[in-house]
């Protein structure tokens, strides 16, 4: 049974709990960078996206993000899965639709997703982000010769939790929500 691109997003529902208080919320950058044209290589990881901090905690979301963008555009989800935990259902899933839509010779034009505000908190020895995703408007093609579906501009609350281990981030949970 094929995935549509939005039910992708309430897939993603695993549980949270716990956040306590902490760091400002970050900014969104003002270039909206985050979601270029496709490109035809992954975006590189930028030198503030390494650091053990509330901000490079922030970076590294910014920089999943504008590679979930590269995966979604291209089908090339090995660099997605690289920043991903294994056990990240959310990461899988949205991995795995973008493997499968570019497999059956399907498409996505739009549809880039971009992290608002990031408000950055600890949760246990990880940390958890939590923003208002703004998705573009676009159209998609699920397989080769199906129609093309447009859907709107939106922004969903979701929660990133990002694990800092042997000197790298990766995301371990990528909820629908605020989660606390």
């Amino acid at each position: 049974m094929r995935r549509t691109f939005w039910p992708c997003l309430a897939l993603t529902a695993v549980l949270l709990a716990g956040c306590s208080d902490d760091p400002e919320p970050k900014e969104p950058d003002p270039s909206g960078s985050t979601s270029p044209e496709p490109t035809a290589t992954p975006p590189p990881l930028p030198e503030a996206a390494t650091q053990e901090t509330p901000e490079g905690a922030a970076a590294f979301v910014d920089h999943y993000l504008a590679v979930l963008n590269y995966a979604a555009h291209t089908g090339d989800t090995e660099p997605l899965e690289s920043l991903s935990e294994q056990d990240c259902s959310g990461c899988r899933d949205y991995a795995e639709h973008f493997a499968e839509r570019a497999e059956a010779g399907g498409s996505l034009e739009g549809g880039d997703f971009r992290a608002g505000q990031i408000t950055v908190k600890p949760y246990g020895s990880d940390t958890s982000l939590v923003t208002e995703l703004k998705i573009s408007s676009g159209t998609v093609v699920e397989t080769e010769g199906s129609p093309a579906t447009s859907f709107g501009e939106s922004t969903e609350t979701v929660t990133f939790v990002a694990t800092y281990s042997e000197g790298k981030w990766s995301i371990s949970q990528f909820v629908p929500g605020a989660q606390s």
